[in-house]
């Protein structure tokens, strides 16, 4: 097993095989480090700043040097904001972006403070919107080279970084308020759908446009949808089935065919074990982040029943302010002894590390790198 490059050894894992060790992820979707954490980890391994790869959040660093200095097996290509894709700042801590949602930074957190479809009554509504192009939001140019001269002449997984903030779902809400959306799929289901058709067409558009330049070169193709919380679903699975599900093929139908050498990631957080079967039949390949917390996701109830037919990726919980070196290394083995076994595992964090010591997070992947060999 000895002589696996990074490449090599993702792939080998996407396959259900054993490697020399599992594969580790960093900075993709849903495992950034928030801008406090990230720089505290920076001055700690003695790196000089660099200028962040995105702004508006609170995760803006994507740093190649620390990814070299845990071995991480990945590396992102981003999609480019289109040089007109600008957001109205109106003060130090609030901004409205192009799809016209104003949000507020409160210390750590950017939460929205306003909906622009919040008061839609009708069909009429949600077709006179000003719905952004894709071509308004982002730009391709020269990724067609620079995913090549990755490709050929790294050895890392590539992972086409997902463009958008959120899925059907939770993109919905974020335009209506979920309070509203949500009461508008049982009262108004045309609306809703509507809605939902609208950012379908823009989402295809989207990843087309990335996929048309890097699909060719990609392992991984990132996308994002909050269906879950801690204890259920956010909606049923008859109203997954109806509303999100139907979209969701068609975009990774297409997804699938612009990179057909691919694996398909999708990122939910929560309790989703009831519509896995779902998730697997519209051409998700790879499930994030695996919240064993989560009702009914135990990570040994989901590697027995859908083991072979997902790979599991993240799973690392107890990275957060409070977590000691030595919980980190008893959570990462016991993922590792439970995910593992028989390959379709990648470990990192379960979420963005909002504020984690230096030595937890270099625990981590020293502990996965040593623990994580196949024997």
């Amino acid at each position: 097993m000895a002589g696996y490059t990074h490449r090599e050894r993702v792939l080998a894992a996407f396959s259900h095989e054993e490697p020399d060790r599992i594969p580790i992820d960093l900075m993709g979707n849903a495992s950034m480090l928030l801008d406090d954490t990230y720089l505290r980890l920076r001055d700690h391994l003695g790196l000089a700043p660099i200028p962040p790869v995105r702004s508006g959040t609170t995760a803006n660093y994507y740093d190649e040097r620390i990814l070299q200095e845990l071995d991480v097996d990945f590396r992102r290509i981003f999609l480019k904001k289109n040089p007109g894709n600008k957001v109205v700042q109106h003060d130090e801590n609030s901004f409205t972006d192009i799809w016209g949602i104003r949000y507020e930074r409160f210390g750590t957190l950017v939460n929205i403070t306003e909906y622009p479809l919040a008061g839609a009554a009708g069909i009429k509504d949600i077709e006179s919107y000003h719905w952004p192009s894709a071509a308004e939001m982002f730009t391709a140019d020269g990724l067609a080279d620079h995913a090549g001269k990755l490709y050929h002449e790294t050895d890392y997984a590539l992972v086409a970084r997902n463009p958008l903030a959120g899925g059907f779902l939770e993109h919905s809400c974020n335009l209506m308020g979920m309070e509203t959306f949500l009461l508008m799929m049982g009262a108004e289901p045309d609306i809703a759908k509507m809605l939902i058709s609208k950012l379908l067409k823009i989402y295809k558009d989207v990843y087309t446009i990335f996929l048309d330049a890097v699909g060719p070169f990609v392992h991984m193709v990132e996308v994002s949808d909050d269906l879950g919380s801690h204890e259920n679903m956010i909606i049923s699975p008859v109203m997954y089935r109806e509303f999100i599900k139907p979209a969701e093929a068609e975009l990774y139908e297409l997804i699938h065919r612009k990179a057909p050498n691919a694996k398909l990631f999708h990122h939910t957080d929560g309790a989703v074990f009831d519509i896995l079967p779902d998730l697997i039949e519209v051409g998700v390949d790879v499930l994030n982040p695996v919240q064993t917390s989560s009702r009914g996701m135990a990570g040994n109830r989901l590697k027995q029943n859908f083991g072979r037919s997902l790979v599991f990726h993240g799973a690392v919980e107890s990275v957060n302010q409070r977590a000691s070196v030595d919980q980190v290394v008893a959570e990462v083995k016991n993922r590792i002894d439970v995910l593992a076994p028989g390959g379709g595992y990648v470990l990192g964090p379960c979420n963005h590390m909002m504020d984690v010591a230096p030595e937890a997070i270099i625990a981590m992947y020293a502990a996965a790198r040593e623990y994580g060999r196949y024997k």
